[in-house]
This record gives C-alpha cells, structure tokens and sequence, in this order.
C-alpha cells in the first residue's frame, strides 16, 4: 500500500470495531461538522452532568479515518471536564491512534471539531435556558436587610452580572450604623483601626451604586415560599432571596425595663451619643464585648461607670479587659444580677442581687446600659416556616441555603460567630451559588 494511505494497527482496530457509535437520547450537546473536498460527516452528540462528559456518542459518514478518529475522541472525552474536552486537539487525537497519513490528516481528523462543536452547544443551549429562566423574575436576587452581609452580597451578586435588588427599612450598615458609627473597624484584617464603621459603609454603598444594584429604602412585610417579598409598594419576584435581617439587643426581662426604655428615660441597649450620658451615674449590664466597649466609649463623658455581671470574670477580649483596667471611674460587680429599673419618670436607682450571698441591695443611677446579648431578627419569617437552630439562628448548608428552596440566609442572622468578615464571607458564598444557579454557566 502507498505510504500516504498506510494505516496504523490502532486505526484498523478503531474502524473495524468502532466505540460509543449511536445516538444519545436527549443529548445535552450536538456538533456536526463536514469536510466538503472528501465528504466526510461527522456527528458528535454529548451528555453533560456537573461539568463532566458522561457519554459521547458518534455518527459518521466517511473513510476509515474518519470512523477511527470518531471512535477514538469519544473514548478520549468521556470522564473529562468540559475544560479538559475543549483542549483536546485533531493532534491528540492522531498521535492516541498512533498516527495517520499525511493526507487524511486535513480531511478525516475531523473528530476534536466535532466534540468542540458539541460542546459549544451546550453552552448556548445552557445559556439561553439561563435567560429565559431569568425572564420570569423582577430580579435574579433580592436580598432582605441592608447590614454588612447584605450589602457584601448585593456587591458581589452585582459583580457576578446577576440583576439585584436590595431592601432596607432602616439605616443602611445595620449594626455598623447603629451601634458604633464612629468607632474604628476591628477583627478585619487589612483594615482593623483604618477606617471607620461609617467609612466602611459609604465604601459599600458607592460600590453596590457603580455595579447598578438597586438600593430600595423599603420595609418588607412577608416573604412566600415561591421567592416573593412583599412590601408596602408592591410585589417583587427573585430567582434567589437573601435573608440578611441581622440582629437586634436583646431584652433583659427585668422589671421597669420597657417603662423606661423608651423616649430617653434612661434605659439603653447601646451608646451611639457618649455626650448624652455626660456627668451621669452609668450602670452598664452584661460580660462581653459589648458591656466593656460601652464602658469605654463612656469614659471620658460619664461621671461614675459600673459594670455588673452575674459571674465572677468578664469575657472581652484581653487588649480591652487591659484597657478597662487602666479607667479608675469603672467599677465592675461581679456575681451580681440586675432585678428592677426604677425612678419616677426618669430611671433613679437600680434594684440587684449578688447572686453567691444571695443579698439584694440598691445603687442610685441616672442610666442603665443592658448590654445582654443580641436576638435574631427572624419574626418576619414565621409564615414562612423557615427551620432555624435552638438558638434562634436562621439554620444553613455549607453554601448558606436555608430549608426552603431559593432561599439563602447571610450574617448575624445566620451564624452565632458574628463578625463582620464572617458576613462578607457568606456574601461571597451565596453570590457564587446564586450565579451558578441562575446562570448555569458550562463549568457547572
């Protein structure tokens, strides 16, 4: 036989005993290519599952090289990434068959166009479903709630490309705003004691504004199973809903608290205004962070500050505890427990208890700080039944998804490790997921 038509022992083995020849029933992918100077056909067809060639099927029309080229990339592409597939060459395929003559190299070895070709429709396939799918919603996501893990989501989900909108009936940095406006960020590596909590919001909210996310001062009142949020000026759909409420001081229970904790009476959860307790005698209630940094923020304002904590040691962390040591105004009650708030109209004493002698005692004060921990925001899904921990926490997966469908859950709201960097993080979690899920890009 002529050299030029010379076949190798692995291209007869291929034509006489061809692989993975027929049709693929609801084949996610098809690509036919020709070569119209010999008349060779091929016909590629695909079935994809989470990135991977499953099943490669061939129908072709032509030479021995072209069946043995066929047979031969379908045994090369199955088990493959689509990544991995797509880098597949009419070389590689001739060189696994041990080659092939110099003049059927340009007619036959049609075969990696093919599975290219293939692949390129599923793509498209895949993403005109995404874009259908898309049609159907007011936006890909909304997200509840404006604090730092909704916003982290609403940035990133805006950087991914996905259409965005984000609701907020207070002030947009959730606690950031409320509770510390003011204060130099800590526990974010990179920019601890930089820049303020405020800073770090306005950051935010021009980048959410730059990536086109829709910023909406709304309260929403109920949100359905079927990813609708309703609120007081209409209905919005979402192919994803992000639960991003966070969390509010909780309440101490004790007696005169809800008598004088509204309109400055002097019963407070936090210090946004330390000028407000100017020359007053300040009882701060509580252990953690929240209690010490009160304190602090206090000391150069209030005349006397003492901290009371029903056990025998405080829980901030040790660059504050040795802070707090340095202030001689604060004076902290250990073992002890607050029982009444009272006054006339205003708060005048305090009413508590050590709680190893069992003694009650009294202590003039002019306010009270409860600083006692802080509560879930999640009354407004108990028509939705969302599952949540004992603890109240919106219970979530490893991607943030909640037990309902569509619906994924970020920052405080969501996790008993409330740090702001940990918000971030979830936001960058559900943006990715959120964009698998609606765009359904080839990779996934």
């Amino acid at each position: 036989m002529d050299e030029q038509f010379e076949y190798s022992e692995k291209v007869m083995e291929h034509f006489r005993n061809p692989r993975n020849v027929g049709e693929i029933k609801d084949a996610d992918g098809i690509g036919r290519v020709g070569n119209p100077v010999c008349g060779d056909l091929m016909e590629i067809q695909i079935k994809v599952e989470n990135n991977i060639l499953k099943d490669v099927k061939f129908k072709t029309f032509g030479c021995g090289s072209a069946i043995a080229t066929s047979s031969m990339i379908t045994e090369m592409a199955i088990g493959k990434t689509l990544e991995e597939a797509l880098k597949i060459t009419r070389g590689d395929v001739a060189d696994e068959l041990g080659g092939l003559p110099p003049i059927k190299m340009h007619c036959s070895n049609l075969a990696a166009d093919a599975l290219h070709a293939a692949i390129q429709d599923y793509m498209a396939k895949k993403e005109e479903k995404a874009k259908v799918e898309a049609e159907k919603y007011d936006y890909d996501v909304i997200i509840v709630g404006g604090g730092p893990g909704g916003l982290s989501t609403s940035i990133l989900c805006g950087y991914r490309g996905l259409k965005t909108a984000i609701f907020e009936a207070s002030n947009w940095g959730g606690v950031l705003s409320w509770l510390c406006p003011t204060k130099m960020i800590e526990n974010f590596p990179g920019l601890c004691e930089k820049t303020t909590c405020q800073d770090l919001i306005d950051i935010w909210l021009n980048d959410a504004k730059r990536l086109k996310v829709d910023l909406r001062k709304e309260r929403v009142n109920e949100i359905t199973r079927d990813r609708k949020v309703i609120t007081d000026s209409g209905e919005y759909r979402g192919g994803i809903i992000v639960l991003a409420t966070g969390t509010t001081p909780s309440q101490a229970g004790v007696k005169g608290e809800e008598k004088f904790s509204k309109n400055d009476k002097g019963v407070y959860y936090f210090v946004t205004n330390p000028q407000k307790f100017a020359g007053k005698r300040v009882l701060i209630v509580g252990g953690g962070n929240s209690a010490v940094d009160a304190a602090l923020s206090l000391a150069e304002t209030a005349d006397i500050i003492t901290i009371a904590h029903r056990h025998d040691e405080l829980r901030a962390v040790p660059h504050k505890m040795e802070h707090l040591k340095t202030l001689d105004k604060v004076k902290i009650l250990y073992n002890t427990e607050l029982l009444e708030i009272a006054g006339a109209e205003q708060v005048e004493k305090a009413v508590m208890r050590n709680v190893k002698e069992d003694e009650e005692f009294q202590m003039a004060v002019d306010a009270v700080i409860l600083a006692v921990g802080l509560t879930p925001n999640t009354e407004i899904f108990k028509k939705l039944g969302i599952e949540l921990t004992e603890n109240g926490y919106i219970k979530t997966d490893k991607s943030q998804k909640t037990s309902i469908d569509g619906i994924y859950a970020v920052g405080d709201v969501a996790s008993e490790v409330q740090f702001t960097v940990v918000a971030i993080a979830h936001g960058l979690i559900v943006a990715h997921n959120a964009y698998t899920q609606l765009r359904k890009p080839y990779w996934r």
